[in-house]
């Protein structure tokens, strides 16, 4: 499936939805710095049984800093649900909630 993110991600049938930008508004999260994570990630988690399409919890470090990024992935397009910077004291490795 990360191989279809990231080729959906390279044809930039991305979509953002009005939750995904606000929390981008508030966490200061550019639109490339999610491409960026799209292309350069780990899934970290499925959500196979999402409706309308399932989603994914995936993973990338871009500089110095990790991103998540929770994405639907319908046939064509690619749904960006939220994205935030993991909270350590949440997270391990920022890969594995504690």
């Amino acid at each position: 499936m990360i191989d279809r993110i990231r080729e959906l991600a390279k044809k930039e049938a991305i979509e953002f939805t009005h939750h995904a930008r606000t929390q981008m508004y508030v966490r200061k999260i550019d639109t490339s710095d999610v491409k960026q994570c799209l292309l350069n990630s780990e899934i970290i988690e499925e959500y196979r049984d999402d409706k309308p399409y399932p989603s994914f919890l995936i993973c990338a470090k871009l500089d110095q800093k990790y991103i998540h990024v929770v994405c639907a992935v319908a046939e064509e397009q690619l749904f960006i649900i939220t994205t935030y910077y993991p909270d350590d004291e949440l997270w391990i490795a920022h890969k594995k909630r504690k």
